[in-house]
C-alpha cells in the first residue's frame, strides 16, 4: 500500500478499544441479552480487562492462554454479538503512550512466545501489536508525505509481524483471529487478490461463525484498496446468502456498515447494498446477542447514508444528544444527519468525504 494518491485509512480499527469495544465489555460479559444487568456487567468487565492486562504484565502467560482456549472453545460472545476472542486480543493491544511503552510491551509479548512456543494466542497478540506499531510510524498522511525512516520502520514491524504468523500456520491448535491479522498484513503488503482469497477461504473453513474474517476480507475488497466498484457488496451478498436464514442477515448488516461507514469517495456506496436486508439483519442481531447503545448510532448513519428518514429520526430520537464517539467520526458529521432527520436541510447529494484517517 505504497501509492502516492492512496490515504492511510486505520487498518486495525483500535478506536474500537476506547469506544465500542470498552462499553462491549462494560455492558455485558454474557452471550444473552438478559444475562446482567449493566451494573453488573461493567464491573465483570472492569475485573476482566485488568486481569488480562495485568497478566500480561506480570507475565502470567498460562493464565492468557486459559482465557483465550476457553473464548475460542465456546465461542462466548458479548452482549451485541461481538466475540469475546476479538475484544481480548484488543485488550492485549492497548495503545501504548511511548515507543518505550510499545518497546515493552512488545518485549512482553515476545517473551510470551518464547516461554510457551505452542501458544498460538501470544503469536497473534504479537502479530498485532506489530502491525499497529508500524501504522503508527507510517503515520496518517498519504504514501509521498511519509518519511523514509517511517518507510523502513513500517516495513520492518510488518514483515515481523508475517514471520510470526507464518511460524505459527501449522501449530496444533489454531485460532480464528490468526487469519483476520493474516489478512491485515495482506492488505500492508498490497498482496495479490488470489493470495488474500485464500487466507479468508481458510479462515472461514476453520471457523465459518468469525465474522470479523469476513469483515476485514471486504475491507480489502473496497475501491481505495485496490478493489473494483462492486466487489465489496458482491461479497457481502455472497457471505450472507453462504451463511442464510437471520445469521446470514445479521452479516449482511454488519458488512454493510463496515463498507459504508466511512462515506469516501472510493468506498463503496448505498445503491449498492439491499437497505431492507440490512434492516433485517439489525433486528434479528439485537433478538439473538441483545442491544447495545451504540446499535443506534450505526443504524442512524446508515439510514442517513440511504436517504430513510423515518428510520433515521426514529434513532436520532433515541440517541439524543450522546452520540458514540466511534460511530459518528465528528460532532459535525453528526449534527449534519440528525438536522436532515428533522427536516432542517435537504438530504445531501454527497456523503460528507472520509478524512483518510477513520479507521475502516
Amino acid at each position: 500500500m505504497t501509492g502516492a494518491r492512496r490515504p492511510l485509512i486505520n487498518l486495525l480499527c483500535f478506536a474500537f478499544l476506547s469506544a465500542k469495544g470498552l462499553s462491549a465489555f462494560a455492558q455485558s460479559s454474557s452471550t444473552s441479552a438478559s444475562a446482567s444487568s449493566p451494573a453488573s456487567a461493567a464491573q465483570d468487565y472492569a475485573i476482566w480487562y485488568r486481569e488480562a492486562v495485568s497478566d500480561l504484565v506480570a507475565e502470567k502467560f498460562d493464565n492468557l492462554d486459559r482465557m483465550a482456549d476457553a473464548f475460542r472453545r465456546d465461542k462466548s460472545r458479548l452482549e451485541g454479538g461481538e466475540w469475546k476472542l476479538s475484544a481480548f486480543y484488543r485488550a492485549l493491544d492497548a495503545p501504548m503512550r511511548t515507543d518505550k511503552d510499545t518497546a515493552d510491551h512488545l518485549d512482553h509479548l515476545r517473551k510470551w512466545m518464547t516461554l510457551r512456543p505452542e501458544s498460538i494466542t501470544a503469536r497473534v497478540a504479537l502479530a498485532t501489536s506489530l502491525t499497529r506499531w508500524a501504522w503508527v510510524a507510517r503515520g496518517n498522511g498519504m504514501a509521498d508525505t511519509v518519511s523514509k525512516e517511517g518507510w523502513v520502520l513500517f516495513n520492518g514491524r510488518i514483515q515481523e509481524a508475517e514471520a510470526v504468523l507464518e511460524g505459527s500456520r501449522d501449530m496444533k491448535t489454531m485460532c480464528p483471529q490468526w487469519y483476520r491479522q493474516m489478512l491485515l498484513v495482506g492488505m500492508a503488503q498490497s498482496w495479490s487478490k488470489a493470495r488474500m482469497q485464500d487466507v479468508h477461504d481458510r479462515g472461514i473453513q476453520f471457523e465459518p461463525d468469525y465474522f470479523p474474517t469476513d469483515i476485514q476480507y471486504a475491507t480489502y475488497l473496497l475501491p481505495k484498496w485496490g478493489g473494483k466498484v462492486g466487489l465489496a457488496s458482491a461479497f457481502a451478498k455472497a457471505a450472507a446468502d453462504r451463511c442464510g436464514g437471520s445469521d446470514g442477515d445479521i452479516l449482511y448488516f454488519r458488512l454493510v456498515y463496515a463498507e459504508l461507514r466511512t462515506g469516501g469517495r472510493e468506498d463503496a456506496q448505498p445503491a449498492e447494498f439491499d437497505w431492507e436486508r440490512a434492516q433485517a439483519g439489525e433486528r434479528a442481531m439485537v433478538a439473538q446477542f441483545g442491544s447495545v447503545s451504540w446499535f443506534h448510532d450505526e443504524l442512524a448513519l446508515l439510514a442517513y447514508r440511504f436517504g430513510d428518514r423515518t428510520v433515521a429520526q426514529q434513532q436520532f430520537a433515541l440517541i439524543g444528544d450522546n452520540p458514540n464517539g466511534t460511530v459518528w467520526r465528528n460532532r459535525l458529521l453528526f449534527d449534519r444527519a440528525r438536522d436532515w432527520s428533522q427536516g432542517k436541510t435537504a438530504w445531501p447529494a454527497a456523503f460528507p468525504p472520509d478524512d483518510g484517517a477513520s479507521p475502516p
